[in-house]
């Protein structure tokens, strides 16, 4: 099959040849390909890039190596895509000069033939246009070139340099100006915790920056009348935007991500082993989770509520239905959730599906319980644990202290390489399996204090398991990142569809700040009144209760919009070695991107279309 070669002429050194397209030569060979054609500055960026990642590869923990060989790979494949062009390009500023794209075999092939037409190209050659496989359609051309023309604007500008050193700063300066505790968890708190916050509050911010100032910045500078009057509809320019705002931010999210897993990687080696371990198991994973069933306390709430209005008879006319209903149900919440002194309390889990990872791999017990007495700071008590089938020989008991209002991590299944129950992992270990024949792990608690104990319905029990890989997990993690500024990008175009840059920023920096305040809707929503509450009755009171026939409706909207976005927690579950699984990821996409992300995508282009530019003249 021919290929295509530029033609490029010397005054003195005569013609060279340089294949137009991929370079397998260079993506195979990387740097001695690029030393051999005198591509300096590439070749030796090439080296240290090779050496750093072999560097890497030998302080990465054992199954995560393939994440350097993955991206080794994609360097030398980005190499082969660019290297023609920089031969080409180095050839020019040599003096060579341009003559036109020839279709041969080989470079001696490409430089006969032009010499065979005495050196004066026909004129589809001097186009040099190459064939292509396939062809775009005419919508996904023109999207793909407006996009193009925003990535090359803030090139252009300097901007995603300076963005991208910053962010390397930041992933690498954090864990160097905080230093953690030399424990496992200290370890991963500073770098995935506060790198990919930071990195994450860096990118939204710039998202909504760029969002805004791309498309009203056009509008006021007049650049974009000029765009709408050629044959391209206004919604693909706003989605063209979308876009090459989101490309930047697959670059510059990437390549801090690439950081941020090669950083903790490369610091967990300096760990001791036994920190290293309680990495591999607890943290640096993919954690299942599983718990009880809830109760279903809603026909026992009426069947006490009627109950109660049989006994009060005439008297229960002026009750309050609402106040009680509440207090019945939060009596019948605290007999599931207090265990007496003396007394015990059993979860029945069932593995279901996952019974197989459960019977082969460690187990964790996440726990977290209080007491109903009040405290300046968190007490210990003794707890007992009994998991496993009852009356069993591979039934553990677990003897430890914990301290109220703090959630704590143990492991169950696991032995030593002698046969004995260790709470942490140790090398040469193994793990025993704890479900009974039906698939199910009991776990029995005793109260051996004299104070009440109290589990949470929602958070006091869970069991942990291993699922998956840290690599991949740390990917759909980083990708629910990226759905968020994807979201970021829509509000900043739709704001911008209408608005000048200045209010357009001001409605998009409101949007933002109205979405941290998820925690003060949701209370209001949970109160049911926009004012203040009896603390003793839970009724509402206050002069602002007077608006709750408006506000409270608005409120449970808006905490609606907000639970869609916010249900998502990629950095903790991180953080923690919680697996944010193939499910999680695809219903953030449909619920930050489709629906929320969808109506102000189509919000912003319905404006933008209807918008009349010509009245939106710059000051100057």
């Amino acid at each position: 099959m021919a290929a295509h070669f530029e033609i490029l002429k010397h005054p003195h050194q005569g013609l060279a040849a340089v294949k137009h397209g991929f370079s397998w030569p260079a993506a195979i060979l990387g740097c001695l390909w690029a030393f051999a054609k005198r591509l300096w500055i590439p070749g030796l960026a090439l080296l240290i890039t090779t050496v750093v990642l072999s560097l890497i590869d030998r302080k990465l923990l054992t199954d995560n190596s393939w994440l350097v060989k993955l991206v080794a790979l994609g360097v030398h494949t980005w190499f082969g895509v660019r290297a023609n062009y920089l031969l080409s390009r180095a050839y020019q500023e040599r003096g060579f000069l341009y003559q036109g794209l020839v279709p041969a075999t080989s470079p001696a092939d490409a430089i006969a033939k032009f010499k065979a037409v005495g050196e004066n190209l026909p004129a589809e050659w001097r186009l040099g246009i190459a064939p292509v496989l396939f062809t775009l359609p005419t919508a996904v051309q023109q999207l793909l070139a407006i996009a193009r023309l925003t990535i090359k604007a803030v090139v252009r500008y300097r901007l995603l340099p300076v963005l991208a050193v910053v962010l390397v700063l930041v992933v690498v300066g954090l864990p160097l100006l905080l230093k953690h505790d030399g424990t496992a968890r200290g370890l991963v708190q500073i770098v995935i915790t506060y790198c990919l916050s930071a990195v994450t509050a860096i990118l939204g911010l710039v998202t909504l920056w760029l969002a805004t100032g791309t498309l009203a910045r056009d509008v006021e500078d007049c650049s974009m009348q000029m765009v709408v009057v050629k044959p391209i509809p206004r919604w693909q320019i706003w989605l063209g935007k979308w876009l090459g705002i989101m490309g930047l931010n697959f670059a510059l999210l990437g390549l801090s991500g690439l950081s941020v897993f090669f950083l903790i990687q490369w610091r967990a080696a300096s760990l001791p082993e036994k920190q290293q371990a309680i990495l591999r198991n607890e943290l640096l994973l993919a954690r299942g989770s599983l718990k009880e069933p809830p109760p279903d306390l809603d026909a026992d709430v009426e069947k006490m509520l009627k109950e109660r209005i049989l006994q009060l008879g005439p008297d229960a006319s002026g009750a309050n239905l609402a106040v009680v209903r509440k207090d019945v149900r939060e009596f019948l919440k605290s007999q599931y959730q207090v265990v007496a002194p003396k007394q015990a309390r059993t979860w029945v889990i069932d593995a279901g599906a996952q019974r197989s990872l459960l019977e082969t791999q460690p187990i964790y017990l996440r726990v977290k319980f209080r007491t109903a007495a009040y405290s300046v700071k968190s007490e210990t008590f003794q707890t007992f644990w009994e998991i496993g089938p009852p009356n069993a020989t591979n039934r553990v008991r677990i003897s430890r202290p914990l301290t109220t209002d703090t959630f704590h991590e143990f492991g169950v299944n696991m032995l030593d390489a002698k046969g004995k129950l260790t709470l942490d992992p140790v090398k040469d270990g193994r793990v025993m399996n704890l479900l009974d024949p039906q698939g199910r792990l009991i776990i029995t608690f005793g109260n051996a204090n004299q104070a009440n104990l109290l589990f949470d319905l929602e958070e006091g029990m869970e069991v942990l398991y291993h699922e998956g890989g840290f690599g991949l997990n740390f990917t759909r993690g980083l990708a629910i990142i990226f759905i968020w500024l994807g979201l970021l990008a829509a509000i900043g175009l739709a704001g911008a569809s209408y608005l000048s840059f200045p209010v357009a920023s001001f409605f998009s920096i409101s949007v933002l700040i109205c979405g941290l305040m998820s925690g003060t809707v949701a209370n209001v929503v949970k109160d049911g009144t926009f004012g203040s509450t009896n603390h003793d009755t839970g009724a509402p009171e206050g002069v602002l209760g007077a608006v709750d026939f408006v506000m409270v409706p608005m409120f449970r909207a808006a905490d609606l919009v907000l639970t869609m976005v916010n249900s998502f927690s990629p950095i903790d579950a991180l953080s923690t070695g919680r697996s944010v699984s193939w499910s999680t990821l695809l219903r953030a996409f449909v619920q930050i991107w489709l629906l929320i992300g969808g109506l102000f995508a189509v919000v912003g282009i319905a404006v933008f279309t209807r918008r009349e530019l010509a009245t939106a003249q710059g000051k100057s």
